[in-house]
């Protein structure tokens, strides 16, 4: 019987006549489109849970930047202008002319800097997937073995870690508008680096194409195509802030190995 009963007094809604002007009585928040009727107190509707966890909540403007996003310090997705620098490693392969020996396993270490542009957004416009820039590389990488055969003998050499440089013209897509948001990176360029054992640098051209997070990280791969000496790896990059105690620790290491 208490069940029945509060159901009644809960869903019945009784009718009464104003005593001031004979309209017919409702329930509050009924009236000019207010709120709608909901349970016994008819109040508003609650946000839902999958509406309040959809609502943003990023900050105004870009983490380290200056001038509303002008020029950041870390790549985002909302910077006009932004400075590259970074620690990276990359592990791959070394193929040099079937005539200079075997294909060996090939990994290197290096710093990038750079600056990138969004020249649409230049343009008053308040957002755009596109940027280009200028990127500068240096790394240092594992030596190279060459076996060559004169007559019945062979003479091999040696040596004990590769240097390059690199200089390319980078084109960024950034795939949402999210604070940090992945980017797919694509360069092109120039490298300077020995070649084989010679100890002589030679010229030859560089690519590489990238998949980022912000400014913070990035997976890539690469190759170095040079005068019988191509080198293709795939490596892992990281913001300098992130990447500065891996690189000190490594130097210290090489340091102490002497090998710098």
């Amino acid at each position: 019987m208490i069940f029945p009963l509060a159901f009644l007094l809960l869903n019945v809604v009784p009718t009464a006549t104003s005593a001031e002007n004979g309209e017919e009585w409702s329930p509050p928040g009924r009236k000019d489109g207010g709120a709608e009727e909901y349970g016994p107190f008819f109040e508003d509707e609650p946000v839902s849970d999958t509406q309040w966890t959809s609502q943003s909540r990023r900050s105004k403007y870009p983490v380290l930047s200056v001038g509303e996003g002008t020029f950041c310090f870390v790549e985002g997705s909302h910077c006009k202008a932004s400075l590259l620098i970074s620690g990276e490693v990359a592990a791959g392969l070394r193929v040099p002319a079937s005539n200079k020996g075997p294909d060996i396993p090939y990994a290197h270490w290096g710093v990038r800097g750079g600056l990138t542009v969004r020249p649409i957004m230049f343009n008053r416009r308040a957002w755009h997937p596109w940027g280009v820039g200028v990127v500068g590389c240096w790394t240092r990488g594992t030596g190279s073995v060459t076996i060559e055969s004169t007559g019945d003998a062979q003479e091999q050499a040696s040596t004990d870690r590769t240097d390059a440089w690199r200089v390319a013209l980078l084109n960024q897509l950034w795939l949402s508008r999210k604070p940090h948001a992945l980017h797919l990176d694509f360069a092109i360029g120039v490298v300077r680096s020995q070649v084989l054992t010679s100890g002589t640098s030679f010229s030859g051209s560089h690519a590489e194409i990238g998949f980022g997070w912000g400014g913070w990280g990035a997976v890539y791969g690469g190759a170095d195509f040079l005068d019988r000496d191509t080198r293709v790896v795939f490596g892992f990059r990281a913001h300098g802030v992130a990447a500065a105690p891996v690189v000190v620790a490594a130097l210290l290491g090489l340091a102490l190995g002497g090998a710098l």
